[in-house]
């Protein structure tokens, strides 16, 4: 693991440490009864996981994404080069008080210390299937995998990537917000519904969310867009050159590979 995953999870400063109890599992000898005993949110195979050296456990995670994921020409390349950035992938398992529950992470360690990764662990069906319910419209493909994988997802202190518990509360809450506001959300000069955006990423500390847009099929699924807390727009996405810019992507893989190469979304 990088420094930078050594120092969020051991801060040294007692006074201001975010976790009381750490447990790196690559590093603890404790059986699977033992282990499984402090949360029931641990998979079993991310703790069988834990048992191989890193490189194979870099090799093994890439290969469950690349098998769980729909085929994406340009998102495969991505994620190869991605997982070739890695010194290590492992699981961390963190409790924020001797009262709090175990929280259980599998963190994407990057060689040149420049950030790092945080994944939580991947919904089950019930919870997919609840998710599918509240939204209604049929949500990507994509997405829906990568559920599969991490049903919440951050880079450092922030978990941007809502798990399916959040994505119902925020687009309520979203809703009462237009609803009961003063302003309208646009696009360029065009008014919205905001009742077509289904929010999935909440970007740190701005009230802004990059959003399925069920209004903006680029392909055989639903686009994403972002939605500005600030001024109250999404991403104009009429002009394809500027899909980018506008951080308008036509699929959540697309938008993935762009979050996971460290671009800045604030």
């Amino acid at each position: 693991m990088n420094t930078l995953v050594r120092d969020f999870y051991r801060n040294k400063d007692k006074e201001e440490a975010l976790f009381q109890g750490i447990l790196f599992l690559s590093e603890s000898s404790d059986s699977w009864d033992v282990t499984s005993r402090k949360s029931s949110d641990l998979p079993r195979g991310w703790f069988e996981l834990c048992r191989l050296p890193s490189e194979d456990r870099i090799e093994f995670v890439r290969d469950f994404w690349l098998n769980l994921l729909p085929y994406h020409p340009s998102f495969h390349i991505f994620l190869t080069e991605f997982f070739e950035q890695l010194d290590d992938v492992g699981v961390v398992m963190s409790q924020t008080s001797q009262q709090s529950p175990w929280l259980v992470e599998m963190i994407y360690s990057l060689k040149d210390n420049s950030t790092f990764f945080r994944g939580l662990p991947p919904c089950s069906e019930t919870e997919l299937n609840e998710l599918k319910n509240s939204i209604i419209v049929p949500l990507p493909h994509d997405y829906l995998a990568f559920l599969r994988i991490h049903n919440g997802l951050g880079k450092l202190s922030d978990l941007g990537l809502m798990n399916t518990n959040q994505v119902v509360g925020v687009k309520k809450r979203l809703m009462d917000q237009f609803l009961w506001g003063e302003r309208s959300l646009k696009m360029g000069n065009q008014a919205i519904d905001p009742s077509s955006l289904i929010p999935f990423y909440e970007s740190y500390g701005l009230g802004s969310y990059q959003c399925f847009f069920n209004e903006w099929y680029p392909g055989s699924e639903m686009g994403n867009v972002y939605l500005s807390g600030i001024d109250y727009t999404i991403s104009d996405y009429r002009d394809r050159k500027e899909w980018v810019d506008q951080m308008a992507f036509p699929t959540f893989l697309d938008w993935l590979s762009f979050y996971l190469e460290g671009n800045n979304l604030d």
